[in-house]
């Protein structure tokens, strides 16, 4: 009843905003999907492995870069923040985004959009084999399993993989929050602004994150 209360009040915005109207079984079809989906999305059985990350942070191999996204999530405000950092084997940044984002979406969609965000951002950067790492270990499984869904987050799922598939080489890794620290904060500077906002080298909060990655590369 919740979700399907919660997309009621979506179709309302729709049409108050956009004039985009969803009638009845639409609505009703979309929360049993969205339903099956998250139920099926969060079943502890049958669970396939991803790789995992070792800690801390480690750099891509040279000639690559590495993507690291994540998403945070403001109670108060209502409102997700996407973070996208890209780095070379040096550990040096070569692009960063912040991103908010208002919309009445599950956690592993905003997760999804933050991958789908970096995975564009390094193509338009003109790389050609990428690392894409997050700490949304669920969203990781589903890509590298290429797990199906109806909902809105397998729209995303797919357009992370057709974003991909321009990539002659690409994987999907699995950190910890402990070494995604740098795209961490990013998404949380994005809960304070109103619109994306991108940098060649990152904002001033994520210089002590890097700095503490770079230390770890070079004792490495």
């Amino acid at each position: 009843m919740c979700v399907l209360m919660w997309r009621l009040w979506f179709r309302r915005n729709k049409w108050k905003h956009e004039k985009q109207w969803f009638d009845d079984d639409a609505c009703i079809g979309w929360a049993s999907q969205y339903l099956s989906d998250f139920q099926r999305f969060h079943s502890k059985t049958n669970r396939p492995s991803a790789k995992i990350a070792p800690k801390p942070w480690e750099a891509p191999v040279l000639g690559t870069a590495k993507v690291n996204t994540d998403a945070a999530w403001c109670s108060q405000k209502k409102k997700f923040g996407l973070g996208i950092v890209i780095r070379d084997s040096l550990g040096s940044v070569l692009g960063s985004v912040a991103t908010p984002v208002s919309a009445p979406v599950t956690v592993a969609v905003t997760e999804g959009w933050a991958l789908e965000r970096g995975a564009t951002l390094a193509r338009q950067m003109g790389f050609s084999a990428v690392t894409l790492e997050s700490d949304c270990l669920e969203v990781i499984k589903a890509l590298v399993q290429q797990t199906s869904f109806k909902s809105e987050l397998g729209h995303v799922l797919d357009g992370i993989i057709d974003v991909c598939n321009s990539f002659d080489e690409h994987n999907f890794l699995y950190t910890p929050r402990s070494s995604n620290q740098v795209a961490h904060n990013l998404a949380k500077l994005a809960l304070s602004i109103d619109y994306e906002q991108t940098w060649p080298a990152g904002p001033t909060c994520i210089a002590t994150y890097v700095a503490a990655d770079f230390q770890h590369l070079s004792l490495s």
